[in-house]
């Protein structure tokens, strides 16, 4: 039997109230899918303890969850002001000079010089124009756009010449993630929002006139590169899209996060996407789509209480709670080990019958 723990080591009780630190960075962090789902949960307002019933986890991966979060400095207890930077992640200038001399397994990497040194003036307006992208993105961008000039398919992917399919792979969608438009979907990009389009399109191009056989010179290896390489799946694509409506709810765009929801569970409907896409319509004040989304959750594992207590949330916020009340009335009879959870659709089922004797 499973249950939310009452103290988690080197926190403290679950009852405390804790707060995301405000200079934590996850996207520099890498924190995981499931991590910018807790931590978007986190808001100082609500315990350790509700945020673990309701996300739907595991009671032992949450509080793995949020113990690694606490350790990277993510997570600051009641009355901290602060946490110091975690020295385990470092920025991205430093990565690229690390790679650049040397990390073993990367022989093929050249990270692109960030420094732009001899800004023409153009580049240094683009600089200093107010626009929402930080200045380690403007810098990339007006990087490739200079390599462009250069027509050097492998500079502008970032590896030497004769990398193999990994190496080229690995670069390509690294590099993708990190110059996709739908990254700032929603945001004010001024002139970027141009160039990023431009950028990314012929990165594209880039990679794949690398992993196409050129037949006129009949190349073994360009053979070889082309038949091990395989386009994106669309549950692939679902899965950027996905981290990356995670990270625009983590970063307080709960209105743009809905928009990339949208568009991964019409690619791929699976539980994971449709249940956070639900949390995500109820953070938004969107109880329609929370409830549109819930079901769809309930749907595919209809004897999942914790689907179930999601859909019930999803209808009280929608003003249904004669339809919350049965669906929790349904919940409770549901087999579920988890005493914790039990407890919690009991308090809701009574919240709402309270709810429906008072309108």
């Amino acid at each position: 039997m499973s249950t939310v723990p009452a103290e988690i080591a080197g926190i403290g009780p679950t009852s405390l109230k804790l707060r995301v630190s405000p200079g934590f960075d996850p996207l520099k962090a890498a924190v995981g899918p499931d991590e910018y789902f807790l931590l978007s949960r986190i808001d100082g307002l609500i315990s350790i303890r509700e945020v673990l019933l309701n996300s739907g986890l595991a009671p032992e991966r949450g509080v793995a969850i949020v113990t690694r979060l606490r350790s990277i400095g993510a997570l600051l207890l009641p009355g901290e002001t602060g946490t110091p930077a975690p020295a385990s992640v470092p920025t991205a200038p430093a990565r690229a000079l690390r790679t650049a001399q040397g990390t073993p397994g990367q022989a093929h990497e050249m990270p692109h010089d960030l420094r732009l040194p001899n800004p023409t003036p153009e580049e240094l307006a683009a600089l200093a124009e107010e626009a929402e992208i930080d200045e380690t993105d403007r810098r990339r961008i007006l990087v490739l756009e200079r390599m462009m000039l250069r027509e050097d398919p492998y500079m502008l992917l970032g590896v030497s010449q004769g990398a193999d399919a990994k190496a080229l792979k690995r670069a390509y969608f690294l590099l993708s993630k990190e110059i996709h438009p739908d990254r700032y979907y929603g945001k004010r990009l001024g002139s970027f929002a141009t160039r990023m389009s431009r950028v990314f399109e012929e990165t594209s191009r880039a990679y794949a006139r690398l992993t196409t056989p050129d037949k006129s010179r009949g190349s073994a290896a360009h053979s070889a590169v082309h038949t091990n390489e395989q386009p994106q799946t669309p549950q692939e694509y679902a899965t950027e899209l996905y981290d990356r409506a995670c990270q625009l709810e983590v970063g307080g765009d709960a209105m743009g996060a809905m928009k990339l929801f949208a568009a991964c569970v019409r690619m791929d409907p699976q539980i994971k996407f449709l249940r956070r896409a639900a949390s995500c319509a109820l953070a938004a004040g969107q109880p329609r789509s929370a409830v549109e989304y819930a079901k769809k959750a309930h749907s595919l594992a209809p004897n999942d209480a914790s689907s179930a207590r999601l859909l019930a949330a999803a209808f009280r916020a929608a003003g249904k709670l004669s339809d919350a009340e049965e669906v929790l009335v349904m919940a409770m009879a549901m087999k579920n080990e988890n005493d914790s959870l039990s407890s919690e659709l009991r308090n809701d089922l009574a919240e709402v019958r309270r709810m429906l004797a008072n309108p």
